[in-house]
């Protein structure tokens, strides 16, 4: 049984179908209708860098104060935000960042090369492009900043380009001149509707053998050896179960004697209508959102709000970067009635939780993904399928425990 059918249930829940387990794929809205459907769409080989990063602690001042746009946080939410915040900040020491950073280098290397494989294999190729990522910087000040992060991508192997004025007019003239310069991330991918993808790899699932159950996870039980997922209107039993709800993972296990700290860093996405649209998804640094060709149009994706998964919505990151979105290119009318929210899972190291529980046998964990949910659906699949059926992981699954917490 796979409780979650997100992107990494359903890639979990395909590569076990083919390693001859029976699967169910479990969730109370259906495939891909959360924080699955409303990402950037981007597969990036170049997010490889901790949110808990050395000197992090300068910025919580600044975050704390909701005046910036890439932060914002709802005050109720900061007791529930404690065990996280505490763990970035022992996550921020050099040695941990650097660690951290090894690891999330090698699981995210793998992410296109898998994702290509279900492309393929369930009729989902058209919608992937193949020419990297933009992150582009208004400030001369922030462009040099970047120098650091240069280094780093040049250390690990990451393939870039430098961008200048000049060199942006070429690759996006739909741009207004706004930007002194970026950086062009390549071996990078993203596709115009990631919630079509994950139907696509949904509808394969179903197509080779697989169920999709639409129901509501209440509690998971287990005796004799025996699991039972017990929903609004079934119990349903089953040898194995994989937790991959997202952000919704954490009170389900912690209701099970586990302590999970997971951070919600929601997010904000609007479709805009755009008569000469870009050809790659652009990060505007100093204005803190993202813009990604979609087929409904240009879609805007705001930075962090940390609140709990099911407070109300409070798009105001949306509401600011709009008029920052103009200025950088020419969109017209929004095409949605209502803002798009979505709930990123986050963990404090940034790496996700991979693998089996730490109390109970036969209870398996796919979630804590972050902003890479999308990016590391796929490999996750495969190191948990591997994982269960005792082969041996493509890459050291280790850094991912959940004992990493005890």
């Amino acid at each position: 049984m796979v409780c979650g059918a997100g992107i990494v249930g359903i890639c979990s829940a395909i590569q076990l179908l083919k390693r001859g387990y029976r699967v169910t794929l479990l969730d109370r809205r259906g495939p891909a209708q959360e924080t699955s459907y409303g990402n950037a769409g981007v597969i990036s080989r170049g997010s490889v860098f901790p949110e808990a990063a050395p000197g992090i602690w300068r910025k919580i001042p600044g975050y704390l104060s909701n005046r910036k746009i890439e932060a914002r946080v709802h005050y109720r939410y900061l007791k529930a935000l404690s065990p996280w915040g505490i763990g970035v900040l022992r996550n921020s020491k050099p040695e941990s960042y650097r660690s951290n950073l090894q690891a999330l280098n090698i699981i995210v290397s793998a992410c296109l090369d898998e994702h290509k494989k279900l492309l393929l294999a369930s009729g989902a190729q058209n919608y992937l492009r193949e020419n990297g990522w933009m992150k582009l910087f208004r400030r001369t000040n922030s462009f040099e900043a970047s120098a650091g992060e240069q280094r780093q991508l040049a250390e690990y192997g990451i393939p870039f380009d430098t961008v200048s004025a000049s060199d942006l007019r070429a690759l996006e003239p739909s741009l207004q001149d706004i930007f002194c310069g970026g950086l062009l991330i390549n071996n990078t991918a993203s596709v115009s509707d990631p919630g079509a993808v994950g139907q696509h790899y949904a509808d394969y699932f179903v197509a080779e053998g697989g169920t999709v159950v639409i129901d509501d996870i209440v509690r998971l039980q287990q005796q004799s050896g025996e699991w039972t997922v017990h929903t609004s209107n079934a119990s349903l039993q089953c040898d194995h179960v994989l937790v991959s709800m997202g952000a919704w993972s954490r009170p389900l296990l912690e209701g099970m004697g586990y302590r999970v700290p997971l951070a919600v860093e929601r997010g904000y996405h609007m479709h805009y209508q755009c008569d000469s649209p870009i050809n790659r998804p652009v990060y505007d640094v100093d204005a803190g959102y993202v813009m990604s060709p979609m087929r409904r149009g240009i879609r805007v994706t705001t930075g962090v709000e940390w609140a709990a998964e099911d407070a109300r919505p409070t798009p105001v990151q949306l509401r600011q970067v709009e008029p920052l979105v103009k200025q950088a290119l020419s969109i017209r009318q929004q095409v949605d009635n209502e803002p798009w929210l979505g709930r990123r899972p986050c963990m404090p190291d940034s790496l996700p939780v991979i693998g089996m529980a730490t109390r109970h046998s036969n209870l398996w964990l796919a979630f804590g993904h972050g902003h890479m949910g999308f990016s590391m659906g796929p490999i996750t699949g495969r190191l948990i399928a591997e994982m269960i059926t005792g082969a041996r992981p493509i890459i050291d699954t280790a850094p991912f425990g959940l004992a990493r917490f005890s």
